[in-house]
């Protein structure tokens, strides 16, 4: 599916302390002149890094460019799952590609996660993580090859593959949210499933009254005290029958 008007080629999602960091302004500057290098300089594939900005207003956070854009980096770090933004934003992107999925019967691979830095990472990573049979990178992170003059080649191996994993993910890009799919993502064409709501602010002051379940046993019932008293089988036993005194027909087996 191909993106919307206006919508980032890439989005990089982090949970770096500082934005201005230098290595990773450096990153972000050599991933987009690679992609225009590749594609063109077209507006249309021009990527997004967050700034830092002042504090959002009230609902003003439940709106993340991960609703938008065609494909989403990942920097994996400790941080980032400890965060509520970047948590959000995987969140979003994640439902995103739910919808492709269930849409078009593909899987898409827009969801691009990156080793930033490994250190404190859980062993078990995304399988979607981006491997390159580069040593420093495994083992300590593509933050230890940007700018390190003795791991350029390998920092460009990385480089390389990780815009790869844009162009042929941005192909297939999931379909984009609108800040009312953030109350209700209920996918579409999908019965069943489950609404999930992705925004504080929708309906804060709606509750759910509890709705009363009947009782069912969930063992076998105790026997009647009381004998049923027996009925003479007719001579030509029929499916439906008449009880006595009742005018209601019952469905009686062949060996009633």
């Amino acid at each position: 599916m191909t993106g919307s008007p206006g919508a980032p080629y890439y989005y990089v999602s982090h949970a770096l302390p500082a934005p201005t960091d230098p290595w990773l302004r450096m990153f972000n500057t050599d991933l987009q002149a690679e992609i225009h290098r590749r594609l063109g300089p077209d507006p249309s594939h021009t990527g997004l890094l967050p700034e830092p900005s002042r504090d959002p207003t009230p609902g003003e956070c439940d709106v993340t460019p991960a609703m938008r854009c065609r494909t989403l980096l990942v920097l994996l770090t400790e941080r980032y799952y400890k965060e509520p933004r970047t948590l959000r934003d995987l969140a979003v992107f994640r439902r995103r590609l739910l919808w492709e999925q269930h849409q078009t019967g593909q899987r898409s691979t827009a969801l691009i996660p990156i080793l930033w830095t490994t250190k404190g990472l859980p062993p078990r990573r995304d399988p979607d993580t981006v491997a390159v049979p580069v040593g420093d990178y495994t083992t300590s992170g593509l933050a230890d090859l940007v700018g390190a003059p003795h791991a350029r080649g390998g920092y460009l191996r990385v480089l390389r593959a990780v815009v790869e994993r844009i162009v042929t993910g941005a192909r297939l890009s999931p379909p984009v949210m609108n800040p009312q799919d953030l109350c209700f993502t209920l996918s579409p064409q999908v019965s069943g499933m489950p609404r999930i709501s992705l925004s504080d602010s929708c309906f804060p002051n709606m509750t759910y009254a509890p709705v009363r379940v009947p009782w069912q046993p969930t063992h076998a019932a105790r026997p009647s005290l009381h004998p049923v008293p027996r009925r003479d089988a007719a001579p030509h036993r029929s499916w439906f029958s008449l009880v006595e005194n009742d005018d209601r027909p019952i469905l009686r087996g062949p060996h009633s």
